[in-house]
């Protein structure tokens, strides 16, 4: 096949998800113009919150993605098993990349901040941390990751995997990160976006990432979530920069840690940071015995100027442009 013609499938699967951005924000905002005039207390229910902040995102501008998408041939991964082993393995690998780009994260946008003097704010977990339990686990923890994972990870990787699957998986990380129009979630989605997309480039079943993403959102979205609500946070910042050598202070403390919603937390917390250190333990160890090998030999691309022909095209450039511009309108309605 001629780069031309590569170029032109890389193009249109870009446009295609920028498709999906555009009449995902277009909905948003009519149906936002529609709702305006309703009783604001019709959002204090989870499942309406729920179901009107995803409907347009995956009953609207999935299926036009999907319609743009059509039109390029498919050819999912050849497929493999994956042990449980591998699975947890990977788990752990994911939860410390997600800890480390998001700490990085952090740093950024506290710079960001402080050159802009604008304040970011991490929406998709102040909207969860609003919501009850149950519609947060059916939405958040199970359709999610099943519509994220059909979209970024079986849709994109099943068009252009099979001309390079090195590309496939820096691609769908990369969109998959964007897609969150979310600077507080941009680098660790994207680095467990590759993870993910790895995943399914391997195995070619997509359910395998389905089950590391909805675990993800559980253990490290929900989970964290719903242990502070069985704290009592008003000790928690009373004793924030509070002098230990007060007696009182120290009652405190005592208090707190008998609080079992504290010592669940702080459960959760070591449990986090053993996944962390087997995660990069797991990481050198798969690059030792070069388990993150994939048969790319068949790759369609040419090895001077592949970059471009994936990233500097038409398409790639308009899905970028369309997610910054929704990220950049977010924060500024949020000042």
């Amino acid at each position: 096949m001629e780069y031309s013609e590569l170029k032109k499938k890389y193009r249109w699967l870009g446009i295609s998800f920028a498709v999906f951005g555009i009449v995902m924000q277009a909905a948003s905002l009519i149906m936002e113009f529609a709702l305006k005039n309703l009783d604001s207390k019709i959002f204090d229910n989870s499942w309406i919150v729920y179901i009107l902040g995803l409907m347009p995102i995956w009953a609207i501008g999935f299926p036009a993605c999907l319609l743009c998408a059509s039109k390029l041939p498919s050819k999912k991964p050849e497929e493999h098993d994956m042990k449980v082993l591998d699975l947890v393995q990977v788990y752990a690998m994911v939860t410390f990349f997600a800890i480390v780009m998001n700490l990085i994260g952090l740093v950024i946008i506290s710079v960001l901040e402080k050159i802009t003097g604008l304040t970011l704010q991490n929406t998709t977990i102040e909207l969860i941390n609003k919501q009850e339990i149950f519609p947060t686990i059916i939405f958040a923890v199970i359709l999610g990751p099943i519509f994220e994972e059909l979209s970024y990870r079986k849709l994109l990787i099943d068009k252009i995997g099979q001309y390079d699957k090195f590309y496939a998986i820096l691609l769908s990380g990369l969109m998959f990160g964007l897609f969150h129009t979310n600077i507080y979630q941009f680098f660790y989605t994207t680095c467990i976006g590759m993870l993910f997309a790895f995943v399914y480039t391997k195995t070619g079943k997509i359910r395998y990432s389905i089950i590391l993403h909805m675990c993800m959102n559980f253990i490290h979205g929900a989970v964290p979530i719903f242990l502070s609500r069985m704290m009592d946070m008003d000790i928690v910042t009373s004793l924030r920069d509070a002098d230990l050598n007060d007696p009182a202070i120290r009652d405190q403390v005592t208090k707190m840690y008998t609080d079992p919603g504290f010592l669940l937390y702080l459960a959760f917390a070591n449990f986090i940071l053993v996944m962390v250190v087997l995660g990069f333990v797991v990481f050198i160890v798969w690059n030792v015995h070069k388990k993150w090998m994939l048969d790319n030999t068949e790759s369609m691309l040419p090895e001077k100027g592949a970059a471009k022909i994936v990233f500097g095209n038409f398409g790639f450039i308009l899905f970028t442009l369309v997610t910054i511009g929704i990220t950049i309108y977010e924060i500024i309605l949020l000042q």
